[in-house]
């Protein structure tokens, strides 16, 4: 006497695995990667001078500070004390520093503790308003 068996229902995994690596390549080949990240700017290259400190006078720097909570605050050689500066502001100010005088070097110093965000901010600020010498350093 035949026992009949139960046909108990079941996925079929043979292909599974197929299906996966099908799957893997279709979104590696579709994927679009973006490689334009970071910052577009131009270093200068080395040179036999690298070494030697270059002395600019006072009248031809313009200090640009951003502490750890994102305020910018700006300072040229006329002005007693650094004044507060809203994002906004920054470009027609400093465009107007460097039209002014085209020798000038903007130095941007960023607290360690600030954001990111803050310097590149800045620093679009000044690409826009003209700035060709930037010095960036942090505290």
């Amino acid at each position: 006497v035949r026992r009949k068996r139960k046909n108990l229902g079941g996925i079929p995994t043979a292909s599974m695995s197929d299906v996966a690596f099908l799957l893997l390549v279709f979104f590696l080949s579709t994927t679009k990667f973006d490689l334009k990240k970071g910052l577009g700017i131009n270093l200068p290259a080395a040179s036999e001078l690298a070494d030697k400190k270059v002395r600019l006078k006072d009248e031809n720097i313009t200090k640009i500070s951003i502490d750890k909570d994102g305020i910018v605050r700006y300072k040229t050689s006329n002005m007693p004390e650094a004044e507060e500066i809203s994002m906004n502001n920054i470009q027609s100010v400093v465009k107007g520093i460097v039209t002014s005088n085209p020798d000038m070097v903007i130095s941007l110093k960023t607290d360690r503790k600030s954001k990111y965000k803050y310097m590149v901010q800045v620093l679009d600020k000044l690409q826009a308003a003209g700035a060709e010498k930037i010095s960036l350093s942090t505290n």
